[in-house]
Order: structure tokens, then sequence, then C-alpha cells
């Protein structure tokens, strides 16, 4: 009975509580880096969830203005007008409402913002602010044939849709008044069309690395980044690589062009 009584009160250790300790540190260790994964998989399934109901508005609207899909920035020499909204004056933010696209956008007319998107504190310079983190193939898709931006090209002339871009992750770097990030609303592709002249990225890979990319047939997938460069504003290639902006697959517009 006094053997009993003396096993009874023995309890833990200091080294077994040490042991249990040490155990539970490592199983949260193991944990957090999977809750965080499972957390980024749903943003990213979001973002590719918002990005399919724009390309799907885009296609819709293609059917109701007689094959044409959305302007990107029509009548761009007053600049009040994007694909996601409008603006009364050059001095003002657009309005992420009144766009070619608000109609097929839900009751509110508005994009549905990118849940892994963080741009950095708002300024004046953010005028695109409104897109959502998202950026359409203006250059090919979001103006006619021929150039002219009253109207987006014809759907039927898209040559590949499965390997076209259509709607991208995006954002553009801004040095001033410090390095950041702000909305952008164009994808744009590594050379300008016509002349060649190199771009700046937009592309945001946003999603551990990757970026979601919204194709001509509506189709989503992920996209790594394969390579970026210096921009006309100053950003170096690493300071570019480090926020995350570049282009998928080669150096070339052959995911952005028609054909």
């Amino acid at each position: 009975m006094q053997l009993v009584q003396r096993t009874l009160r023995r309890g833990f250790t200091l080294v077994e509580l040490l042991v249990v300790m040490g155990i539970a540190a490592a199983l949260v260790g193991l944990l957090v880096p999977a809750l965080r994964g499972a957390r980024d998989a749903s943003r990213s399934a979001g973002c590719a969830s918002n990005l399919r109901q724009l390309a799907l508005a885009n296609l819709a609207y293609a059917n109701e203005s007689a094959g044409s899909l959305a302007p990107g920035a029509a009548r761009f020499d007053r600049n009040l007008d994007r694909w996601f909204g409008v603006r009364l004056s050059t001095r003002e933010p657009f309005e992420p409402r009144g766009g070619p696209l608000s109609p097929l956008l839900g009751p509110e007319g508005a994009v549905r913002r990118c849940p892994s998107f963080r741009p950095g504190p708002r300024e004046a310079t953010d005028f695109e602010a409104g897109c959502g983190g998202y950026g359409y193939n203006n250059a090919y898709l979001g103006v006619e044939e021929s150039g002219k931006d009253e109207a987006g090209v014809r759907a039927a002339a898209i040559g590949r849709p499965d390997e076209t871009v259509m709607f991208t992750d995006s954002a553009l770097a801004m040095p001033v008044p410090t390095l950041r990030l702000i909305e952008y609303s164009f994808a744009e592709p590594p050379l300008t069309r016509g002349t060649g002249a190199p771009l700046d990225a937009s592309i945001h890979f946003r999603h551990a690395a990757t970026a979601n990319i919204a194709w001509a047939d509506a189709h989503v997938a992920l996209r790594e980044l394969s390579f970026t460069r210096a921009t006309l504003f100053g950003v170096t290639e690493s300071q570019m690589r480090d926020l995350h902006l570049g282009w998928f697959g080669p150096a070339t517009n052959r995911y952005f062009d028609l054909r």
C-alpha cells in the first residue's frame, strides 16, 4: 500500500516534461507550414475563380458585342476609361464600376480582389486602384486588329485561345516615394507590339512564386516566373525578382499574340 501511494505522488520529472515540450514544439513546427500552405492554396484557388469569372465575362461581352472583346482602355487619348471602371478626371483614380465588363460582374459591378494581393500604402500615383490586382492583355485583346482602341479584338481572330493570355495576376513596381507594389490593370507582354521595344513587367507571381493566368478560352492555370528585367523607372532586375514581377515562358510575345 505504501509503495502504491509513493507511485501516485511521483508525477512528471523535469526531463520528462522537457521531452513532452520538445515533441509538442516539433509538432507545431510541422503543423504551421502545412496550415500556411493550405491557406495559400485556398487563396490561389479563390484568385483563379476570380480570373475565370473575368474571362467568362469578357467572352459574354463578345457575344453581346458582335464578337468583339471588351476594350482595355477605350479612347486612351482621354485616359478616362478602363475595362474595369471609369473616372471623370485624369487627376482622379478610376472608379471600379462603369467599365465595359461591369454589368457582367454581378450586382456590384466591381472586380473581386485577389485575396493574396497586398499592395503598398496608397498614394496619389495609385490611379488604377480597383482592378482587383488583375491585368488584361490589352496590347492584343483590348484593341481591334487595326490597333484602334474603342473595341477589343474579335474573339474569332484569336488563333490559339488556349495559349493566349487574357487576364493575369498583375501589379506595377513603383519606386517613389519608396519602392512598393501598386495595382495595374494591364498584363504587359515582354515586347511592344510592332516595334519590339522592351516593356516593364507587370505579371505578379504572388502565389508561392507562381501566377494565375486566365487564357482566352477561359481556363485558368498557374505558371512560374522564368525571367524579368530592370524597368524604365529605375527598379533593378534584382528588385523586380524580389517583388515577384516578370514573365513566364520565352522572352517573346508568344503567349500574348493572336497567332
